[in-house]
């Protein structure tokens, strides 16, 4: 092995374990989910592993994350809300892990050597590993990390079977395409645009009577049975369904931009160097554009506006974003270029029809939820560039100083990002998991309450999600905006006063110190404990009644 394919291996090696180190922090905090609906995956794997049968009263494409997650608990014998935030660690780092290694397919089938890919997919997976937005979505446990993972991993196989004649690929791609339906809503449709894209691309380079029934069956056949499962499961059986309906209420803008996908990959991969830039610049302008509107009013009605902090650290990806444009020869490639083509059209795609679909928190959802996997690509385009940067500052003194620079500032300017994958991003305060406090309040109120008990967002949902308890916000949330004090057992917490009480999808409101201190006075306290965020359950003193009727907190991902 030469020098230089030591030092990229030594890189990847870092990357991969800086993954796995940012990824763990939240650990540091709470060793519990750092993602709200990460209790509800806990308690039913929980059941599961203690039960031995699955409860079908969950999402359609909870199947898939419930089953892994239950094995792990039966095999560490722990309990599954402990177990989960290690396992979503682990399948983040394996998700840079594996975009290194489809970055240095496609850069080495591109026609580079064999080092310089290597080096490529050791950026490529650094810049994943400290990108925060990308690091955020890779840390929190759901089963969207599942669906990130078997995006990538389908395109890299996907296209590679359709080049071969060989049925070795397929033999990855057909049980991927299987269990997609059964793990994730949103990254299933993500898949079916990607298989769409590759499967158009292939044939606009080998179109003919014998190759046109095979790969318009698959990409034909996947949506069938997408729709044909989630179909079922809705009228059929216990389970729901996430954003099925979301396309189904515009059938004809989804059509269309599926249209758009199909022209569009074909027209990327032959266009001009210059259009391929100036459109690019545009779909990450757009991005950069909504989130600095939205900071001065939300875009989406009913929708929490960017706080500045957030604004500030996202504009630090603009030197992540605008790099790569200097890469996108990359696009070019049938080859190899093809797989990050279509694994960039397809969120594009979902992003283009929830802007023009609705102006609403459901559609606003699915645009944020796309960005994600946008940043696979543009990171395999990073680090092409970076790569090519310090070759020619390696192999020449001229404009070496300029380079070097250019390179450590998309570094550094992409790692001062990071903070993003850990601050609550309604407030942009650290950290966005739950603490050891809140789960112990919320325990308590939980086990010691017959009825109803209120509290913000956060907290009903730790109490819905692995209590089962019925929960309310909305006597809360009244009184925090001027209304009478609840008339019903509330768990609160000291960050009301500060960073205030999350009411998702609506703006948090505050309560001043002293206003929360005499509230609490004037209210049984019967239980109060310490820790990073103290939480009070109390009651109205004398006699009354609590009306609150239980709310749903049906999560989303």
């Amino acid at each position: 092995m030469s020098s230089g394919r030591r030092r990229a291996l030594l890189v990847l090696l870092t990357g991969v374990a800086l993954a796995l180190f940012l990824r763990a922090l939240p650990l540091y905090w709470s060793s519990y989910p750092s993602t709200l609906d990460g209790f509800d995956y806990a308690w039913f794997a929980q059941t599961a592993a203690e039960t031995g049968g699955l409860v079908f009263e969950m999402r359609a494409d909870n199947l898939g994350f419930t089953v892994l997650l239950s094995v792990v608990t039966v095999l560490t014998d722990t309990l599954a809300v402990r177990v989960i935030q290690p396992l979503a660690t682990v399948i983040g780092a394996s998700i840079c892990f594996v975009a290194a290694v489809i970055a240095r397919r496609v850069v080495r089938d591109y026609g580079y050597r064999d080092a310089f890919a290597t080096k490529v997919g050791a950026v490529t997976a650094v810049l994943l590993a400290i990108q925060g937005l990308f690091l955020r979505r890779t840390s929190v446990p759901d089963e969207e990390i599942l669906g990130i993972l078997l995006v990538i991993t389908l395109a890299f196989a996907l296209h590679l079977a359709l080049r071969s004649s060989g049925p070795r690929w397929w033999a990855v791609v057909v049980p991927i395409l299987v269990v997609f339906p059964l793990t994730h809503t949103f990254s299933t449709f993500i898949a079916a645009l990607v298989v769409t894209a590759l499967v158009v691309r292939h044939l606009s380079v080998r179109l003919s009577i014998r190759s046109l029934p095979g790969p318009g069956a698959l990409s034909a056949g996947f949506w069938a049975y997408m729709f044909f499962y989630y179909r079922y499961a809705e009228a059929s059986t216990p389970l729901s369904v996430p954003y099925v309906d979301r396309v189904t209420t515009y059938p004809g803008l989804f059509l269309a931009w599926i249209i758009v996908l199909a022209i569009g990959i074909v027209w990327v991969q032959r266009t001009g160097l210059r259009i391929k830039r100036v459109s690019y610049l545009a779909v990450a302008g757009s991005f950069f554009a909504i989130v600095g509107v939205n900071a001065i009013s939300p875009i989406f009605p009913g929708t929490t506006a960017t706080p500045r902090t957030i604004l500030i650290l996202v504009s630090f990806l603009g030197a992540f974003a605008v790099i790569a444009a200097l890469g996108l020869d990359i696009f070019g490639a049938y080859r190899g270029g093809v797989i990050p083509t279509a694994v960039f059209l397809a969120p594009v795609t979902i992003i283009g029809f929830g802007l023009t679909a609705s102006l609403t928190p459901e559609y606003y959802d699915t645009v944020m939820r796309a960005q994600t996997f946008l940043h696979i690509p543009v990171a395999l385009l990073g680090g092409v560039v970076i790569v090519r940067l310090l070759e020619r500052a390696a192999q020449s003194t001229s404009r070496r100083l300029l380079r070097l620079s250019l390179v450590a500032v998309v570094l550094l300017a992409t790692l001062a990002t990071a903070p993003l994958a850990y601050l609550t991003m309604d407030t942009a305060t650290v950290p966005s998991t739950t603490y050891e406090s809140e789960f112990e309040g919320v325990r308590f109120a939980s086990t010691h309450s017959d009825g109803v008990w209120v509290s913000d967002h956060s907290l009903t949902r730790v109490g819905v999600h692995y209590f089962r308890h019925p929960i309310a916000v909305t006597g809360v949330a009244s009184w925090l905006t001027g209304g009478p004090s609840p008339q019903c057992p509330v768990v609160s917490q000291r960050s009301w006063t500060t960073t205030g009480a999350h009411l998702f999808p609506t703006a948090p409101e505050t309560v001043d110190t002293d206003t929360y201190e005499r509230w609490t006075t004037t209210r049984n306290v019967v239980y109060a404990n310490s820790g990073n965020d103290p939480v009070v359950i109390s009651k109205p003193t004398g006699e009354s009644t609590c009306h609150a009727s239980p709310e749903s907190t049906a999560h989303v991902n």
